[in-house]
């Protein structure tokens, strides 16, 4: 049986059944447009009672575990897995989901805990050997791609000279390796385009659920961080963190709406979906998160002028609003002018870091380390947990100014795919400059939820390019001529 928090784990069983049903509507959208990848020479009358038949043995597996809990929790797991094994899309989305959501952290049971490790496993096999079946014996490549790949082998390299050696390739391996794992799996195994909503979909539902948890965390169960600051659960915990991946979230939660027909109930449930996101990320009091929300509202406006000299008025003003809506954040003054003075104090000692170490810098996991060497002894109030507070800084200090430039041309080349898709697809963009804004005060150099970002907007570029490419000048006259009457 499964122990854990009452509200934490129905919540779970909720956000899980409703990717279920995503996923299941996904499935069936993709049958009835014959969009799916199809096996050939396989029909779907030996594949259906196969995968019935995987199903239900997942689920009486997980029933005989966690019965006692419901019946919820093993329905779901055994269905997204089934589907991992059936698509491989599916499998990368659920992997997504588990490394997002961490039910790990709230739900403590044994199989619970092994979970993250089978299903990657399940996902690396689902995504091989479709791959064999289908005869497909070639990835994805891009310049973004080379990119990533260029900076998580320099990073690798930084380790070796590092006095902690074995520190620094157990956490290689533990977290950073994972967001590089993922990056490659969105990037070559989204196919189509419509192969990449399940992976938004997972995005959108796992940092939901982190959402909802850090409200009742911090406004129910009344646990909050040092001045009164929202508080979230796990690796999560931190609230200038769940504030930054809340910011992430938004324009691809309000992208959903897209396909909504009437225009007050779109406009009705986007403006409760931005409000709820806002409340939470005020109540974080982080003041990068409240510029990468200023960001968010500009960059949207930007895109919807029409006239570009008012455009930069709007750019201009929205910063300025920005910048004075940080002055209203009601934070203890000693609490931010140590905060301030610590970040000055740890920027300089990254840049001074990258400068005098070019070619490796201090190695990963190092920053902590070196600080004392590069601040004459000055650290800051912080304590243990010291941290460049930056997220290029700290990719400068720890590998040097060539794992720098590497990891700027992830962001930049990303950046060039979203702004391809700015009018159609403006999430992409919307979302990279808000939440790159966002860490630029905070270390997620390292983190998960950068790659996922930047492999959504990777893979859907590669696929709204060659439809442009492949589209006739008349042709797209004629299919924008044809929305506008629907």
């Amino acid at each position: 049986m499964i122990a854990g928090d009452d509200f934490l784990f129905t919540l779970h069983q909720f956000i899980l059944s409703t990717l279920c049903l995503f996923f299941v509507y996904f499935a069936w959208r993709d049958q009835a447009a014959q969009t799916y990848d199809r096996l050939e020479h396989v029909s779907l009358k030996i594949i259906c009672p196969l995968l019935i038949g995987v199903f239900i043995g997942l689920f009486m597996l997980f029933l005989y575990e966690w019965g006692k809990s419901g019946v919820i929790l093993p329905l779901g797991f055994a269905l997204l897995i089934t589907l991992s094994i059936f698509d491989p899309k599916y499998a990368v989305s659920f992997f997504i989901f588990l490394l997002i959501s961490r039910p790990w952290e709230f739900l403590k049971d044994q199989m619970m805990d092994g979970m993250p490790r089978d299903i990657f496993i399940l996902c690396f096999l689902s995504f091989i050997s479709h791959k064999i079946i289908r005869k497909r014996f070639y990835f994805q490549w891009n310049t973004v791609s080379a990119f990533v790949l260029f900076f998580a082998i320099w990073t690798f390299f930084s380790i070796i000279p590092s006095p902690q050696i074995v520190d620094g390739l157990i956490n290689y391996d533990e977290v950073f390796i994972k967001g590089i794992i993922v990056y490659f799996l969105i990037v070559n195994v989204v196919d189509k385009k419509e192969f990449i909503h399940p992976i938004q979909s997972a995005l959108v539902l796992g940092i939901t659920e982190k959402a909802i948890m850090s409200f009742y965390n911090s406004f129910f169960l009344g646990k909050v961080a040092d001045g009164d600051r929202l508080m979230s659960v796990g690796i999560l915990e931190n609230s200038n963190d769940i504030a930054a991946i809340m910011i992430l979230v938004i324009p691809f939660t309000l992208a959903f709406l897209k396909g909504i027909t009437s225009s007050a109930i779109k406009y009705a449930l986007g403006f409760i979906i931005f409000s709820f996101y806002f409340y939470l990320i005020w109540q974080s009091k982080s003041r990068g998160a409240i510029l990468g929300i200023g960001t968010l509202v500009v960059s949207w406006l930007w895109l919807k002028a029409r006239d570009k000299k008012v455009a930069t008025l709007i750019v201009v003003v929205g910063m300025g609003i920005s910048l004075g809506v940080m002055s209203l954040i009601q934070r203890n003054a000693e609490d931010v002018e140590g905060s301030t003075s610590n970040r000055k104090i740890y920027w300089i000692a990254a840049l001074n870091m990258g400068i005098r170490n070019p070619l490796l810098g201090v190695g990963y996991r190092g920053y902590h380390l070196n600080l004392i060497r590069y601040t004459d002894g000055n650290i800051g109030t912080e304590g243990q947990v010291k941290t460049a507070h930056s997220t290029w800084l700290l990719a400068l200090a720890e590998t040097g100014l060539v794992g720098f430039v590497f990891y700027l041309g992830i962001w930049i080349f990303s950046l060039k795919s979203a702004w391809a898709m700015r009018f159609d697809h403006p999430e992409f963009i919307l979302a990279i400059l808000s939440y790159g804004t966002a860490i630029t005060f905070l270390s997620h150099t390292y983190m998960l939820y950068p790659y996922i970002l930047l492999g959504l907007a990777v893979a859907s570029g590669q696929f709204y390019m060659k439809t442009k490419e492949n589209t006739p000048t008349i042709g797209l006259h004629a299919a924008l001529i044809a929305k506008g009457l629907q």
